[in-house]
């Protein structure tokens, strides 16, 4: 599962050049990033940048949302969990129930897992906010 500042990146310059970026980043060669992102970015016209720069602080968001929320999601998976196990019905369907309720909570915690530690996506994407600004600081001259 990648994280959403992945998708992100992967959208607007392909998988391919995620790849790249990817082993670039490992390499240490974040100039050669910046300045393919910057290339690609100044042949862009100044609308299609004001959408890049729009789809950029909506995934930044989603990202911090996805963090906080996952506090409560935790906590509701809890009192669900307490409060299956009080409920007095049949075991096989407190078992069912509980299957479906750990299903969707190993979901959660995926995503969030993937979103809180993607150090390379996230300097990926920081690489990406600073050549985006830098073309539109150059677009405003």
């Amino acid at each position: 599962m990648n994280s959403v500042l992945g998708k992100l990146i992967q959208k607007e310059f392909g998988r391919n050049k995620y790849k790249i970026y990817c082993n670039k980043l490992d390499q240490k060669e974040c100039m050669d990033i910046f300045c393919d992102i910057y290339l690609a970015l100044n042949r862009s016209s100044e609308e299609h940048l004001s959408d890049r720069l729009l789809n950029l602080l909506r995934t930044v968001q989603l990202s911090v949302k996805i963090s906080r929320v996952f506090y409560y999601i935790t906590a509701g998976f809890v009192l669900a969990i307490l409060a299956l196990s009080l409920m007095p019905a049949v075991l096989e369907i407190k078992a069912a129930a509980a299957g479906i309720l750990m299903a969707a909570y190993l979901f959660k915690l995926t995503e969030y897992v993937a979103n809180r530690y993607c150090d390379r996506d996230v300097r990926l994407v920081l690489i990406y906010k600073t050549a985006l600004f830098h073309v539109l600081s150059d677009e405003g001259r």
